[in-house]
């Protein structure tokens, strides 16, 4: 499964505004990435149970040591990438996956809250944890995933929705200072659609964001006619139905905008731009750690090497040597930026 192929067209899927649509692809890269960790649970599960009795200390102890190296083989296996790469494509499979719920009509009222705060716990967790190496013990922690025929059946938080609520408010201030600020504005954006804009966890987040713009509500227009508003409902309710059981029709799916990106200028461009602009460059997505960044620093200008290029045209010559300097002054930004 090419879980960063499948998530790009729940990407473009997103930007088009086809929430419902996007949600399922979303759903099911979000399903088969927990499904794996949940197999890594199970596995050291039922070792320790069979092994080691009831000894919490040694229990404790084969999760902290093995944990890791079982879910990167896991991980590589299933979808042929490490665990930093697991790491990225679950916190924007999981972003999606909320932004879909929070503005499409039919998820917004559909989808459980419970199931929502969880999952925005889960969101903070890899994003505050996405430096660790050990970021599946970190979830671990506050969720557990049930496993049925090798599959998740569902993820069961392991605190009380009062205490997500609470960690919520807490993290939210640590990502409003980040790149993930945008998180917080989702969760308000979602609470405000369901009309729980006066609840205690709405009012701290928004005191944390201070004023924003609203991405996108649902609330019922003024002048909307009653019939109106059943004939969405119909088709909301179409939509959430509608599954796709193979991703061929996706992957034909092409982006149809033609907006142009304006040049980009590093004696202009602000540290966001530069990050967003860079991180493109290198190929990287969501949060990393510094060796990640080299390891595809590495693989990119080893691609570009003169010996690879020295027996094709002069045109590829010329664009290997572009390429080359782009990939340079990108690596050597994140080098000064973050001591690497």
């Amino acid at each position: 499964m090419n879980v960063r192929k499948i998530r790009e067209i729940a990407d473009n899927l997103f930007e088009q505004g086809k929430y419902d649509d996007a949600y399922v692809v979303y759903d099911e890269i979000y399903t088969r990435i927990w499904s794996a960790i949940g197999q890594v649970q199970t596995g050291l599960t039922n070792f320790s149970n069979e092994y080691l009795g009831s000894s919490f200390k040694s229990s404790y102890k084969l999760r902290s040591t093995f944990t890791l190296q079982i879910s990167d083989n896991i991980f590589k296996k299933w979808f042929d990438i490490d665990t930093d790469q697991t790491l990225n494509e679950l916190a924007f499979t999981t972003y999606g996956h909320l932004q879909c719920v929070s503005y499409s009509p039919f998820l917004n009222k559909t989808v459980s809250a419970d199931s929502v705060y969880s999952e925005f716990m889960i969101l903070h967790t890899l994003i505050n944890d996405s430096a660790k190496d050990d970021w599946v013990n970190s979830l671990l922690k506050v969720v557990t995933p049930v496993m049925e025929d090798n599959r998740l059946k569902k993820i069961r938080p392991n605190i009380t929705e009062k205490s997500i609520k609470s960690f919520l408010v807490e993290n939210s201030l640590k990502l409003n200072s980040t790149d993930w600020r945008e998180v917080n504005i989702c969760l308000l954006d979602y609470l405000f659609n369901m009309g729980d804009n006066s609840s205690d966890l709405y009012t701290s987040v928004h005191k944390v964001v201070g004023a924003y713009f609203r991405q996108k509500t649902h609330r019922k227009k003024q002048g909307e006619t009653k019939g109106e508003k059943k004939q969405q409902q119909g088709n909301f309710h179409y939509h959430s139905y509608e599954r796709y059981e193979k991703y061929e029709r996706y992957e034909r799916f092409e982006s149809n905008t033609s907006s142009k990106r304006d040049e980009f200028d590093s004696t202009r461009a602000t540290d966001f731009e530069k990050a967003k602009h860079y991180g493109q460059v290198l190929g990287l997505t969501g949060k990393v750690s510094k060796t990640y960044i080299r390891k595809k620093y590495l693989e990119l200008i080893a691609k570009y090497h003169p010996d690879k290029v020295f027996d094709l045209g002069e045109e590829l010559k010329i664009l290997a040597e572009v390429k080359t300097k782009q990939i340079n002054a990108a690596y050597d930004w994140m080098k000064k930026k973050y001591s690497i």
